[in-house]
Parts: C-alpha cells; structure tokens; sequence
C-alpha cells in the first residue's frame, strides 16, 4: 500500500467488536460491526450477531443490551470470521482503542486457525490526541458528543463503527491541509 496516497484514496474499513467481557484469551465475540468507507462515502455495511457459545455475563449485557436470547441460534464465530476478513480486505482498518479489538480479531483467528491479518491499523483513540488535544475523554462517547455527532446506539458494534468512522473523518480534516492528508500522516 502506498503511504503517501491521499486519505480521500484509500479504502477504510471501521470495525468494532462486543464482547463477553474485557480479556481477548477468556472471553469471546458476540457481535461484530464493520463499515466500509473511502471518505464521507459509505462503501458498505458488515453486522453480525454471534452465539459465543457461552453465557453473556450480566455486567456485559448490561453494557452492550445484547443478551443471551439475542444470540441463540446465530452463527459461531467460525462461521462469521471468513464473510468478515472477505469485507476487510484491501482496506485500512480503523478501530477506537484498536489494541482492545485486535486481541479479539487475533484470539478468533486463533480459534479459526488462520493467518493474522496484514491489514494496516489506525486507533482512532490516538489520532484524536494528536487532532483535539486537552480532551477530558477520549472515550468514542465522549468524542462524538463533544464533535456533535448525531446519536446513536452506544456499545453496539454497526453503531459504534459508524461513529469511528466520523470520528477517523473529523481527525483527518482536523489534521488536513488545505485537505489533503497521506495516509502516512493519519498512522504516524
């Protein structure tokens, strides 16, 4: 991939993941969201629910409203992982607090047995320190209220795609000049 092509060239995709709970080696997925972008343009969805073969706790249905009912009888992970590395692939992806994703990302691999991905990575959560400096929060939540983006359904994952997606745009136009960034400048 060429690192000095513009931002407004290059194929994103925003992903976010809901889980049983905080640790990628002993909890699991129980929803995956995507979406793919190439600027302001929204090139595609990607939205799946995932029996995670266990139970949800209370403290993480709590958080993600997404409850055990919710998630009997849809697919295993293993059957969701090949649709999502297809819809990823060739993009950038883009995660807020992308170490937390990843280790999912990675953990389900493992379970799948196949190769890590090559996919280069943007954290969104670090690109608004370099953008909005002097944050309070740099939680998504925090960020799109500040940004004053519409509201959504917090903590679930489609959702919470669409806002790091405007969250990646915002940085890049704050980070723009004249409106033009390289790729180079948005992983640095």
């Amino acid at each position: 991939m060429n690192l000095q092509q513009s931002v407004l060239d290059t194929t994103f995709v925003a992903f976010d993941f809901e889980t049983t709970g905080l640790y990628s080696t002993s909890d699991r997925i129980v929803e995956v969201g995507a979406v793919k972008f190439q600027g302001a343009t929204v090139l595609g969805e990607f939205g799946h629910l995932i029996d995670p073969g266990r139970a949800i706790p209370e403290d993480a249905s709590k958080i993600s409203g997404i409850t055990d009912e919710m998630v009997r009888g849809k697919p295993s992970i293993q059957t969701v992982l090949p649709a999502f590395l297809e819809f990823i692939q060739g993009s950038v992806l883009v995660a807020h607090n992308a170490g937390f994703d990843l280790g999912f990302l990675r953990a389900a691999l493992q379970i799948c047995d196949v190769p890590d991905i090559e996919n280069l990575v943007i954290d969104t959560q670090q690109l608004a320190k370099k953008a909005f400096p002097g944050q309070k929060s740099y939680s998504l939540q925090n960020l799109a209220t500040v940004l004053k983006f519409p509201p959504n359904t917090a903590h679930r994952a489609v959702d919470d795609s669409v806002m790091c997606m405007r969250l990646f745009n915002a940085c890049a136009d704050q980070l723009s000049f004249m409106g033009e960034i390289s790729l180079a400048e948005v992983l640095a």
